[in-house]
């Protein structure tokens, strides 16, 4: 037994020192002195345009005067007429592993990913040409409500043990804000920020809360008792049709500034199908995505992806979770639009009463992995927002996450270009500064000191498991019954309402396999008209044999199946019920 545990211990040391050869480079690469462009460094209110750069294996040593000799050895590029940019830092990621090389082609080099990451990938991910760098909660963790301190607080200390970058607990509410509060204290005892959902903003905050994600807890923090019920019961577009009154907004806004809280608004995600530039991003989606090379990208994501640009999230019983903009009334479109831009307005306050804001994605659901952080920082500076304020947040506000509360973990070494950090840059051809989307003109990827080989590999990712579905998608709708059950031949056109479960704006009705015109009138409900082609004759019946006529059926009646479809993103054919045709 004992000789068996040995040879178990040399094994995993063996796999550990071979992976860990197979993740570095080659060699560590030498000092390289880039002359000529005009720096970004993420901090820094304005360019650098008189500053060279000197990297020393994969670290900036420093920013030298412009015309400074290069260190002895030293390799020199001149990148006259080019600009550079940190490495980008999606902040909210919800991984799968075909997104890596499209990470990291868009210049995306460090990711927060939501779940409790092994360190042998968080080490690999360090150095790897073809993986962002992984910052990780060590899961979320979910904090018993009634449970006493002392547990809590050892429950905490028992998560530590996942080295985590941050904390992620479950979302605050009423319910569990005395939970929330302890565990806390115990996270930010440990030096870390805490990130999450919150259906109450301001008592998140009081209870410990770093990181606003979403602004929906802005939202209801605003609603009258009234009416944060009626959002509740699904009666209410959006959260963001009440986020309006300002005055107590700003009070809000002025005391997250104070406690150092940071923004996380995903406006991509939420409302990226209501900016003037959807369109346009969908035709980026769709050009990216139809490369051959990327066909390894799971076909219900490539769907659900480019339904993003045209869809909105929905929060009432109304609709279905993301109905697509054109089949809304113009009423409820109007009501959308106004939440659009109120949210735009509370993320521009923000910034300008001096709060921080973090550039996340959602990815998959908020897009393109890689491509929708260029996204992201678009639609910060569409809500008002300065191009170079919208690369910090996708930079180095977003990088403070990994420093910890009040800075207890020291100056993160990712996000920004200045003397220590990690050679992580992005060279583009057009100035950022004057146009935020010139983000995706990239010419070249540095990664922990290494120009990465941009490009995609067919062979990248092979799925042997069904892609995790997108929130976007919709999911096989359930029929529970039909109204009339049963009609006469002969019939005139008959008006048949289906209910169930999971009916979409874009659902369609199917008599025996064929489409038919729907009305959807909610998740709950569709309608159709039985066309007389298909009542005009109650034969052949399947269960009367032949003989004498008769005008009842012994044993049964024809039947016309019904069903319905939901078409991509994901969807599916729910059960089947059935029509009868009663003879006259």
């Amino acid at each position: 037994m004992h000789g068996r545990r040995i040879f178990c211990d040399v094994l995993v040391a063996a796999f550990f020192t071979l992976a860990a050869s197979s993740y570095s480079w080659a060699q560590s690469p030498p000092a390289l002195l880039i002359t000529g462009a005009t720096i970004i460094d993420g901090i820094a209110d304005a360019p650098l345009r008189d500053r060279s750069l000197l990297i020393e294996g994969n670290v900036i040593r420093e920013l030298l005067p412009k015309g400074a000799a290069a260190p002895a050895g030293a390799q020199v590029i001149d990148l006259s007429g080019k600009f550079i940019i940190p490495g980008l830092f999606d902040s909210h990621v919800h991984w799968e592993d075909y997104m890596g090389e499209l990470y990291v082609n868009h210049g995306v080099t460090s990711i927060v990913r939501l779940e409790n990451v092994p360190k042998a990938l968080r080490l690999k991910s360090q150095d790897a040409a073809d993986l962002p760098r992984f910052f990780h909660p060590g899961g979320r963790l979910l904090i018993s409500e009634t449970a006493p301190e002392a547990e809590i607080r050892q429950m905490v200390r028992s998560w530590l043990g996942n080295e985590p970058d941050f904390a992620w607990f479950a979302q605050y509410n009423e319910s569990n804000a005395r939970a929330y509060a302890i565990a806390a204290d115990e996270a930010h005892k440990a030096g870390l920020l805490i990130f999450g959902h919150t259906d109450d903003a301001p008592g998140s905050l009081r209870d410990g809360m770093d990181i606003i994600e979403h602004v929906w807890g802005f939202g209801e923090a605003v609603m009258s008792p009234e009416q944060l019920r009626s959002f509740r019961e699904g009666k209410v577009l959006t959260w963001a049709t009440d986020l309006n009154d300002w005055s107590r907004l700003d009070a809000m806004i002025a005391d997250a500034v104070r406690r150092g809280a940071y923004l996380n608004p995903t406006l991509q995600y939420e409302w990226g199908g209501l900016s003037k530039r959807a369109l346009e991003r969908e035709l980026e989606d769709y050009r990216l995505l139809s490369n051959p090379d990327l066909g390894y990208v799971p076909r219900n994501v490539v769907d659900g992806i480019l339904g993003r640009q045209r869809q909105i999230k929905n929060y009432s019983s109304r609709y279905e979770n993301t109905p697509w903009i054109g089949r809304l009334s113009a009423q409820d479109r109007k009501e959308f639009e106004a939440g659009a831009r109120n949210v735009f307005e509370f993320t521009r306050r923000y910034v300008a009463a001096g709060g921080k804001v973090h550039a996340g994605t959602d990815t998959i659901a908020g897009g393109v992995p890689g491509l929708s952080i260029h996204h992201e920082m678009e639609m910060l500076v569409e809500a008002g927002l300065t191009p170079m304020q919208a690369l910090k947040a996708a930079t180095s506000w977003s990088a403070e996450l990994l420093q910890g509360k009040n800075g207890a973990r020291g100056p993160a070494k990712v996000g920004s270009i200045r003397a220590g950090n990690f050679a992580d840059l992005v060279v583009v051809s057009a100035d950022p500064a004057s146009d935020i989307a010139n983000t995706k003109a990239i010419e070249r990827v540095m990664k922990n000191g290494r120009w990465v080989e941009l490009g995609y590999h067919p062979e990248y990712f092979t799925a042997t498991r069904p892609a995790r579905p997108i929130v976007a998608s919709s999911l096989p709708p359930t029929v529970s019954s039909i109204e009339p059950s049963q009609v006469r031949e002969g019939s005139g056109p008959i008006h048949v309402a289906l209910e169930g479960s999971g009916f979409t704006t874009t659902s369609l009705v199917r008599l025996d396999g064929i489409s038919v015109k729907t009305t959807f009138r909610n998740p709950r409900r569709l309608e159709f008209d039985l066309p007389m082609a298909s009542i005009g004759r109650a034969s052949p019946d399947p269960f009367s044999p032949p003989g004498p006529r008769q005008n009842v059926g012994i044993i049964g009646y024809r039947s016309i199946a019904i069903h319905v479809f939901n078409p991509p993103p994901d969807g599916g054919v729910s059960n089947t019920v059935y029509q009868l045709i009663l003879p006259k």
